[in-house]
Order: C-alpha cells, then sequence, then structure tokens
C-alpha cells in the first residue's frame, strides 16, 4: 500500500509512514469508496507443452532466486526507539511512529514554528511581567519622594537634641546639649520670674554610693555633660544621668540661639553646691530648682563672668 499524504510505498506492516510520519491506514479503505466485483475467470484450457507454447495462467511463471538474509539486511537500520528493522532512509520507524537520531521530518514547518512562537510568548510574558514590577517600583519611590517633607518636622518635647548640639529655635525642657549615657534621675526645674534660663550640669565624677551605675548609651560616649532650655514663667520635667553634676546658669529674656545665648544681656552664674543624682535598690534621687530672675534670690548662687561659663 502507499502512503495518502506523499504517495511514498510503505511495508506491509507499517503503522506510519516512514517518510512523512502520516498513519498508515487500513488495507481495503485507502483510496477506496466501492467494492469491484470479480473478474470471472476464463476456464483452463488444456494443451500440450512445448518449447515455444505459451506458459498457461495455472502454471507458476519463472521463479526470482532467492535473496539471502545479508542482501535483506543491507539497506536497513534498526529503530532508535523499538529496534525493529527499518529501510536506512527513513526518518520515522514505521512500526512505533518514532523519529529518528538526528533525522527530523520533511514537513516540520508548522511544528518548529509553533515551538518558537510559544518560546516567543513566554518570553514576552516575561519581559512584560518585569515591566510592570519595574514601573510599580519607579511609581511607589517617586511617591514616597513627592510625600516627604521639605523641611524636617520640629522635635517633640519628648525627644532631645544629641552630640551637644544647639537649635535657634527651642521650647521650655528642650535639650540643648545631650549626654550619651542613659537618663535615669528626675529633675524639675521651675523659672518663676521674668527671665528664661540655659540650665548647664557639668558632669563632676561618679556618685559614690548609688545602686547603679552611669550607663552608657552608645558604644562610644563622648558627650558628659547636659543642658536644659527653660522658657520664663514655666516649668520643665527631665530626667538626668547617674552622676555628680556641677550647675551653671545662663539667664536673660530674648533667646539668641547657640553660643549666644541671649544676647549681650546674658546673666552668668553658677551654684556653689554638687548636685548628685543616684538610685538605691528601691528608688532613684534627683532634684527641685526654683530659679528666679536675679542670682542673689536663689541660694548659694554666685555670679561668673562669661570666660569662666561652660560651652
Amino acid at each position: 500500500m502507499t502512503c495518502s499524504n506523499c504517495g511514498k510505498e510503505l511495508p506491509q506492516e507499517a503503522r506510519f509512514c516512514p517518510n512523512c510520519g502520516t498513519p498508515a491506514e487500513p488495507a481495503g479503505r485507502a483510496g477506496q469508496t466501492e467494492a469491484i466485483p470479480p473478474i470471472a475467470e476464463a476456464p483452463l484450457v488444456e494443451e500440450p507443452c512445448s518449447g515455444d507454447s505459451p506458459v498457461s495462467r495455472d502454471e507458476p511463471g519463472p521463479v526470482d532466486s532467492p535473496v539471502s538474509q545479508e542482501e535483506q539486511e543491507a539497506g536497513k537500520k534498526d529503530c532508535v526507539n523499538c529496534g525493529e528493522d527499518i529501510p536506512e532512509d527513513s526518518v520515522l520507524c514505521s512500526y512505533c511512529g518514532s523519529w529518528q537520531e538526528n533525522e527530523e521530518p520533511e514537513n516540520t514547518e508548522g511544528i518548529q514554528k509553533k515551538t518558537v512562537d510559544r518560546r516567543a510568548f513566554v518570553a514576552m510574558a516575561v519581559v512584560g511581567v518585569l515591566l510592570v514590577l519595574a514601573l510599580v517600583l519607579i511609581f511607589s519611590l517617586v511617591s514616597s519622594l513627592a510625600d516627604k517633607p521639605d523641611t524636617p518636622e520640629p522635635l517633640p518635647e519628648s525627644e532631645s537634641v544629641s552630640g551637644g548640639s544647639q537649635p535657634d529655635q527651642v521650647y521650655s525642657g528642650q535639650y540643648l546639649v545631650m549626654p550619651d549615657y542613659e537618663l535615669m534621675c528626675p529633675l524639675d526645674i521651675v523659672a518663676g520670674g521674668e527671665c528664661s534660663y540655659y540650665v548647664y550640669l557639668e558632669y563632676a565624677g561618679e556618685p559614690e554610693d548609688s545602686y547603679d551605675s552611669r550607663q552608657a548609651s552608645i558604644s562610644s560616649p563622648e558627650e558628659a555633660d547636659i543642658a536644659i532650655y527653660v522658657e520664663s514663667g514655666s516649668s520643665a520635667e527631665v530626667y538626668i544621668p547617674v552622676g555628680n553634676y556641677k550647675v551653671y546658669y545662663a539667664s536673660g529674656y530674648d533667646w539668641q540661639g547657640p553660643g549666644a545665648f541671649f544676647g549681650e544681656d546674658t546673666e552668668y552664674s553658677k551654684s556653689s553646691d554638687i548636685l548628685t543624682f543616684y538610685t538605691d535598690e528601691e528608688s532613684v534621687y534627683g532634684y527641685t530648682l526654683e530659679l528666679w530672675d536675679a542670682a542673689e534670690d536663689i541660694p548659694d548662687m554666685e555670679t561668673i563672668s562669661p570666660e569662666d561659663f561652660p560651652r
């Protein structure tokens, strides 16, 4: 029988065309639509045989010489899948339908195109997803930058400025010099008059009998002193690290910023007492300072020159 697609002669037991891979149709169905009636046989005529007489239809014709096994195996190869003998030029096994090694079907353009198209589609999908993610990331970044304020918000009263910085704009109870140690002991400051105060506590050493020692809040502490601003007519509740401190005051009416304090009218004074902030097993101990406009109205307070005031 022949292949219904390419017309090539097929082996008798072939299930697939070895040339194009088309499934073989069962015998009796390929290319036949009507049954062909048998041809009536003519009666046999017995005639004497002679050397020149023709051979009758019922006598066998010349017999082909038998084909050796070597000749049968020549021009064949084993299927790479099932091992059956198939013609050497077969690109597809007529028994199992497998494509042979290093062979491609003659009409593979459609299959190859689909494979390429599918890979291209997957690649395009991946690129599309990456582009969407990149756009989302850029949009988020732009939105975060747009929402960021141009100027930093002022610190709340519970926060402080560290590292000895002194901002121009201050509020009552703000730390203007911040120590690099844990804040533990209370200090209440009351500015009873019309003057505002810059209170500076200079660290003078560890207390002898404190249950808790002075604890550094960073690995390499540098700032040991502390300074607080208190507005006139107000009070401030702050906390101080454990330690002994000398107390200095700069007072005036209009705050002029770091170093200048209250300008040329700034009055500088110093307490003769050492304030000790410490703890025991049950409590922490601190102080309450009441400040007035005149230094002489504050007990144990003496006036000093600007050069003697710590900065």
